[in-house]
């Protein structure tokens, strides 16, 4: 029987370790995930859509049903802009009618509004003023 050398044998423990990462859930899910938001992204540039993805500070998907807004200009209208709500779905993970009925819930919860954004070389002003995070806005 041979004797492992000390480099041979940690590289067996590393490789380990990294199979059994790349096995794991998690690791399998967030996988998924970037090429999911990789494959849309590719997709948008292709067709001239620009990509917003929700997203905690950490990189992690958000609990929302809408992942994404996808935007463009509209070919036929320079004014017009089109607008599309998007779960994104990998892997294993299917589209129940439930999904289906919470997006298409989340349209009618939709606002919309019109901001302009001046900079005056130290100030960034918005009109209308719209509350910074954290701030209580007013009903």
């Amino acid at each position: 029987m041979r004797r492992a050398a000390t480099g041979e044998k940690t590289r067996t423990l590393a490789a380990q370790r990294a199979w059994q990462t790349r096995r794991s859930p998690k690791y399998k899910a967030r996988r998924s995930e970037r090429l999911s938001k990789e494959a849309l992204a590719a997709w948008c540039r292709a067709n001239g859509w620009k990509m917003l993805v929700f997203e905690g500070e950490d990189g992690d998907p958000r609990t929302g049903i809408v992942d994404a807004i996808i935007a463009r200009i509209r070919p036929d209208n320079a004014d017009g802009i089109e607008i599309r709500l998007v779960q994104l779905k990998s892997g294993a993970g299917g589209l129940t009618g439930r999904e289906i009925k919470r997006l298409k819930a989340a349209l009618g919860a939709l606002t919309t509004d019109w901001l302009l954004a001046a900079f005056d070389g130290e100030t960034l002003h918005l009109l209308p003023d719209i509350p910074s995070r954290g701030a209580r806005t007013r009903a």
